[in-house]
């Protein structure tokens, strides 16, 4: 089964919000005005691969994953993708303006151990 990845975004900066704190997905912000209770990581990234999104933040040991839920649904207006996730948090994730040098990020392999490559083997 080929894995499909749906988003890949590197550096990014997400906002979480709680269930049910907004009638719409698009209506969250990145920056500006949020509902109480969300949240911001900086300087992070976010896959969707088959029906699931991964963030991942570097740590002092690597990458560390600090979310992982199914998506029940994916939209993308202008450069923001919004996600629903099964439980019901709202998730958006904008593209961030810095190059996110530093971190590990950029080489990690969240698809995992077995990637399908073009070449024939010899």
């Amino acid at each position: 089964m080929a894995i499909v990845k749906t988003m890949d975004v590197f550096p990014a900066i997400i906002r979480l919000a709680p269930p049910g704190s907004l009638s719409n997905i698009t209506e969250l912000n990145i920056i500006g005005d949020v509902p109480q209770g969300t949240r911001r990581v900086d300087t992070a990234r976010a896959v969707v691969i088959q029906d699931t999104l991964i963030i991942g933040v570097d740590s002092p040991e690597g990458t560390q994953i600090v979310f992982k839920e199914k998506i029940t649904q994916l939209e993308k207006l202008d450069k923001i993708h919004y996600i629903l996730t099964e439980s019901g948090k709202i998730v958006a994730v904008a593209k961030d303006n810095n190059c996110g040098c530093g971190t590990r990020l950029r080489g990690w392999n969240p698809y995992g151990a077995f990637i399908a490559s073009s070449q024939d083997p010899e």
